[in-house]
């Protein structure tokens, strides 16, 4: 009997020390290696936006800017939701959609903004502004360029014509333009986030989310994994235009996304999901462990 107390005692602090090693702080060699945020804090206002609706905005504010830009009497306005599983946490939103209600055949005009995954702040990480004109209401294709530049500068890519053209803007997160020698810089990385699924089509119904990283928990190893992807850091823009008879604009298509502070986002998120279920285990254990002890 003795024996048997003395090696579950043992077996339960061994399996302590496991569970308290899922809980692993960002350290100083894994920031090192995950985008810094600016010293002085993420400032909305300097990076791109599309109707107003600026990367890195709070969530709150982004909202409101989308309930008065694109109004329930003219657009239809969706949601999609998610939530942690196994937890008292509230349900988030994880996107919302406008999509303009006009008669114009073979006319388009959406928009959909995603937000970073709580536990951090939630913020716009993506943006994806989406135009189809119809006969007769193309633009022209050279004046539209003309315009993405005024409005984001100019370009740090452009693809040949075949016949669609993209048109690429590389930022730091100070809104500062980066040429295209910058490190592991990727044309096709706008709108590559990490957040999970969109799911759930409201609060109500929420995609329920059981991890955020497929390798988890998060280690250093795993961060370094990650950071081996160029669309893992800076501010993409992306505009994707599919011309129509000589000269004219047929399809429209910009993303945009915050992915360093997306990467940040999503690993902060693991994590908080890393200590809960070490937090968890160590209960069990705990339990376990007064179970097994013999009584006196």
């Amino acid at each position: 009997m003795r024996h048997s107390a003395i090696r579950t005692t043992r077996l339960f602090f061994e399996l302590i020390l496991v569970a308290a090693a899922l809980v692993i702080p960002r350290s100083a060699s894994m920031e090192a290696q995950v985008p810094t945020a600016p010293a002085a804090g993420l400032d909305p206002s300097k990076l791109p936006d599309a109707q107003g609706i600026h990367l890195g905005m709070p969530i709150e504010q982004a909202l409101a800017l989308m309930k008065s830009q694109f109004p329930a009497s003219t657009n239809q306005l969706k949601v999609t939701a998610a939530k942690f599983m196994n937890t008292s946490d509230k349900a988030w939103l994880t996107s919302m959609t406008a999509t303009l209600i006009n008669t114009c055949q073979g006319c388009f005009e959406g928009i959909t903004v995603t937000f970073s995954i709580p536990p951090d702040p939630q913020r716009v990480v993506a943006i994806q502004r989406s135009l189809t004109f119809g006969p007769g209401k193309q633009p022209m294709l050279d004046a539209t360029i003309a315009g993405l530049r005024q409005k984001y500068g100019a370009e740090t890519f452009k693809s040949v014509p075949n016949p669609v053209q993209a048109v690429v803007w590389l930022y730091d997160e100070q809104g500062q333009h980066l040429p295209a020698t910058t490190p592991k810089f990727e044309p096709g990385c706008a709108g590559s986030i990490s957040e999970p699924p969109a799911g759930g089509d409201s609060l109500n119904n929420p995609y329920p989310l059981g991890f955020v990283l497929a390798t988890s928990p998060v280690t250093p190893s795993v961060v370094a994994t990650i950071m081996r992807n160029a669309c893992r850091s800076n501010v993409y823009v992306r505009a994707q235009l599919s011309p129509t008879g000589p000269g004219l604009l047929h399809i429209l298509d910009i993303q945009m996304s915050e992915n360093a502070f997306d990467t940040r986002a999503v690993i902060d998120a693991q994590q908080y999901l890393d200590g809960l279920a070490a937090g968890q285990k160590q209960k069990d254990l705990k339990n376990a462990q007064q179970q097994a002890a013999p009584k006196f």
